[in-house]
């Protein structure tokens, strides 16, 4: 009860990500999404430099978690950046498969823990795993398509500015068609910066949206445009308190655990002496044990050392920095969990104010239950009386 106490329905509900963020659930999908999206990009990049369709290497994405991400990150994105403009085919569909790939992932996993957040923060009702991968993988196309609506919209008015160019193309009638058409050109430009901008910024109200609701990707877009654009202010102000909150949750995780691992060096290192010397320093000329680019030791001037005291040592160094990079996981993780649970609480203060939608209306399925010898259906749903909650159809 003292839980349920603390809820405030104003921005302070919005310090309550931290702690919602370290869910058993929502860490352990948080743990499994990174990992398969890793192993995705990594099977994806192999599969098309193979054929030589792109000169992407695979192991720049291992390198990201052997170094720290200050510096593996813009490595990462220079190459992949360099590889892949201009786009050729190959490169092109290599991006296409890893974003869809991504996407499908993230919806999957994102709409479990917000679903898990949805159920928490309005009900104070924690939820099975087993529930929320159900209801993600009921609305797995809604949540799958929710984001690429508006990359459609922009698609869309784009090729009406094209069939206006081609349009020109025609001898003599093509220019004044051009001329004529080109104030359509101009709002249709116009309806491309505003669909994408917004549709951008959005995004994030998505996937709560329909974990809140039950509802579709439009649903989902009309909502995240519509909160956007009637409470720029309110919503700029808890995305500031938000980021802000987290950044400050970021550093200290990632600060406890690079403590962490650096007093269990120290520890192990006074018991085992001179052999785990030479194993920790072999080891930071291979990963970095900073996590997200704090707290980074200094190895600019370490020597180069080689493990040749026989193959347990060399067994000890490699599982160390496996466990290393698990550990940078676990602060990735915490970043894309706390991510989802103060967007998804946001939306429900967004909701709140602008809809005067109670902050305890969320959606919750359809159950079968026996009554007497005849099968009913009885809806569990928190919504007032006369509402309907807009349940939609999957795309």
């Amino acid at each position: 009860m003292d839980d349920v106490k603390a809820i405030k329905h104003d921005w302070r509900d919005i310090f309550r990500a931290f702690k919602m963020a370290f869910d058993p659930k929502k860490i352990f999908l948080g743990y499994a999404g990174i990992l398969a999206s890793i192993v995705w990009c990594i099977v994806v990049v192999t599969f098309f430099s193979v054929f030589k369709w792109i000169t992407t290497n695979p192991c720049l994405f291992i390198k990201l978690f052997l170094c720290s991400a200050r510096e593996g990150i813009p490595v990462v994105v220079s190459n992949v950046l360099s590889s892949i403009m201009p786009l050729d085919f190959g490169e092109f569909f290599a991006l296409l498969a890893i974003t869809l790939g991504l996407l499908a992932i993230w919806a999957f996993v994102g709409g479990a823990i917000t679903r898990i957040t949805a159920l928490d923060y309005a009900r104070d009702e924690s939820v099975p795993l087993f529930d929320a991968l159900q209801f993600a993988r009921k609305k797995f196309w809604s949540y799958f398509w929710s984001p690429l609506v508006p990359v459609v919209g922009v698609f869309f008015f784009a090729l009406c500015n094209v069939t206006i160019g081609l349009l020109g193309r025609i001898p003599v009638l093509g220019g004044i068609i051009v001329a004529v058409g080109f104030p359509f050109a101009m709002i249709s430009g116009f309806l491309m910066v505003f669909v994408g901008v917004i549709g951008a910024v959005g995004l994030c109200f998505m996937f709560p949206t329909i974990s809140a609701e039950g509802s579709d990707a439009f649903d989902a877009m009309s909502r995240a445009y519509s909160y956007i654009l009637s409470r720029p202010k309110q919503f700029i102000l808890y995305c500031i308190i938000y980021i802000l909150y987290g950044i400050g949750c970021l550093a200290l995780v990632a600060f406890a655990a690079w403590l962490m691992t650096r007093l269990a060096f120290w520890t192990v290192g006074i018991g085992m002496g001179h052999k785990f010397s030479t194993v920790q320093s072999f080891i930071f000329q291979k990963c970095n044990i900073a996590t997200l680019g704090f707290c980074t030791p200094d190895t600019a001037g370490a020597k180069a050392v080689c493990i040749s005291a026989g193959c347990s040592l060399k067994f000890l160094a490699g599982v160390l920095i496996i466990y290393i990079v698990f550990i940078k996981l676990a602060v990735w993780t915490f970043v894309t969990t706390y991510i989802f649970s103060a967007k998804t609480i946001i939306y429900f203060l967004l909701r709140k104010e602008i809809d005067c939608t109670d902050v305890s209306d969320v959606y919750v399925e359809e159950k079968p239950t026996d009554m007497g010898s005849g099968k009913v259906t009885e809806k569990s749903s928190l919504y007032k009386e006369g509402d309907s909650p807009d349940t939609g159809s999957n795309i």
